[in-house]
């Protein structure tokens, strides 16, 4: 039947874990692996430093740029959870391995947490 097939919509939350100095251009934050399929819809971050200049990251599936890339805006706060701001959708599997890679614009050193929501 139709109700057999079809699934609720539902978000599911991965921690990312913790992404060192990301302040450094190509440093990369712990990978994590998709458990079911679905679409990226947010990345959250928890920066250990205020922001001083808007922050960018290429988005990592399976070890190769989607040319993809999140934002984080200057004037951050130090210890506050913020979205970043995603340039376009990216569609995930299960099994696939998605992390940041840091372009490196942010001059103070820093660390943040990440957490992924992933729309089934």
């Amino acid at each position: 039947t139709i109700e057999e097939r079809m699934r609720t919509l539902n978000d599911y939350f991965i921690m990312g874990g913790n992404m060192t100095a990301i302040q450094s251009a190509d440093n990369e934050s712990p990978v994590c692996v998709i458990p079911d399929r679905g679409i990226l819809k947010a990345i959250w971050i928890n920066c250990h430093t205020v922001i001083d200049a808007t922050t960018t990251f290429d988005i990592m599936k399976n070890g190769t740029d989607t040319t993809v890339d999140a934002t984080l805006a200057d004037a951050t706060a130090d210890e506050t959870g913020v979205e970043l701001s995603i340039a376009s959708t990216i569609q995930l599997e299960a099994g696939d391995a998605i992390n940041l890679k840091s372009n490196g614009e942010q001059s103070a050193s820093t660390t943040a947490d990440l957490t992924y929501i992933i729309r089934r």
